[in-house]
């Protein structure tokens, strides 16, 4: 934000001036709880596909607490900005590949809201009970304030928005864009012309990383397969492999040894035939990155089906959690230790033999973790032995972990 207008008029009174600087202070503690709020308001408004593509909806949310902190700095500084700042043109940038301007300024202009709002409970709350001029020369200012600057960047974003439209139209990649949109979204084709064929078989594929769009080119290659690719954001792809027979155990094989190169990471779906199949296996990608645990360069969603499933509803999926590993789901090294014998019990079906070699422990320590466990949680492991397995599972792909 190097150019700015004409500084916003300051205080008349000394009082609000220092409650000025004290209430600024505690706004800017509630800023990434605002973000978030702003984030989750534009989560219903968006095309599904942007919430849940890991990458597009992490910039989302820098971009919203970033946009805030800039206003939050430029109000205790006392200016408006002459021109969009830096980090309001980063959100033009997703919301020309998006292709929605208007539902990403929805959740920016709750945003905007939530601020004032927390300026105006900040002034009510404080101790200026004997000096009303002072709250209502307080709430005055910010009233101003936060009106001007939100009319302002709204305009410059609206302008910014059409010039990366009118952009992308001269390349040709806008009109391509919105065809591919309006197939993943099952709406009527209209006529529009998009270079796939979709009387094939498709394997989707999410990939990201510096060289991502070469690694999927050269694993199309080895399974002889096209490959229709687009970029979403900077280096993240999406893209489909297609062919006219399903693949073969041997493609299905080198497909299970592909390794794409340091630094990249692809998320396949299941292969499906036709409009369908090519709709399908691209959301199955989208699933599979989003719950995709570090480490791994390749995820596959039959690997991460449970975690894709169970996920589509977050905040179900947290209570779920939460209820079935009550008293071991503490963030504790106790609490950790008795979580992975009981994920090695069960991956060792159940034998505490072969579920203490895996953990190097003796067996007997296994039985007295499992017993401790089952005091935990109240009951026998055996009651509930699916729903525990899946609660593992959940934890660990909410949390990021290993698993």
């Amino acid at each position: 934000m190097a150019s700015v207008m004409s500084p916003v008029e300051r205080f008349r009174s000394e009082a609000a001036s220092a409650e000025f600087e004290r209430l600024i202070g505690l706004l800017e503690e509630r800023l990434d709880h605002l973000a978030a709020e702003g984030l989750e308001a534009m989560r219903g408004r968006v095309p599904r596909w942007v919430s849940e593509t890991d990458e597009v909806w992490r910039q989302l949310g820098d971009c919203i607490r970033g946009t805030l902190r800039t206003e939050w700095a430029a109000f205790r500084d006392g200016y408006l900005p002459g021109r969009l700042p830096d980090i309001d043109a980063t959100l033009i940038v997703i919301a020309a590949r998006v292709g929605d301007l208007s539902s990403l300024l929805a959740g920016y202009r709750f945003a905007q809201m939530a601020l004032w709002g927390s300026w105006f409970e900040l002034i009510e709350a404080s101790d200026l009970d004997d000096e009303e001029e002072v709250k209502r020369e307080l709430l005055r200012h910010g009233s101003q304030y936060f009106f001007q600057y939100a009319d302002l960047v709204n305009r410059y974003m609206a302008e910014g928005y059409q010039r990366s439209v009118e952009r992308a139209a001269a390349r040709g990649e806008h009109h391509r864009f919105q065809a591919l949109k309006t197939l993943l979204e099952a709406d009527p084709l209209s006529g529009v012309h998009l270079e796939v064929d979709l009387s094939s078989y498709h394997l989707g594929c999410v990939a990201w990383g510096e060289g991502a769009e070469e690694a999927v080119r050269a694993l199309g290659a080895r399974l002889d397969r096209s490959v229709q690719l687009t970029l979403r954001l900077h280096n993240n792809w999406w893209g489909w492999l297609s062919g006219s027979r399903p693949l073969d155990a041997d493609q299905h094989a080198e497909l299970s040894r592909f390794d794409p190169g340091p630094g990249i990471r692809i998320a396949f779906g299941l292969e499906g035939f036709g409009e369908d199949g090519f709709r399908a296996t691209n959301h199955q990608a989208l699933r599979a990155q989003w719950v995709a645990p570090p480490g791994p360069s390749t995820i596959h969603y039959e690997d991460v089906a449970v975690e894709t499933l169970a996920t589509e509803a977050e905040g179900d999926a947290r209570a779920f959690v939460a209820h079935e590993l009550r008293g071991i789901d503490d963030p504790s090294a106790a609490s950790a230790r008795l979580r992975e014998t009981l994920a090695a019990y069960f991956a060792a079906e159940l034998n505490a033999a072969s579920a203490g070699a895996a953990l190097g422990v003796h067996h007997q320590t296994v039985t007295n973790r499992l017993r401790v466990i089952e005091e935990r949680i109240g009951h026998p492991l055996g009651s509930r032995h699916l729903e525990l397995a899946v609660a593992l599972r959940l934890r660990a792909a909410l949390s990021g972990e290993e698993r």
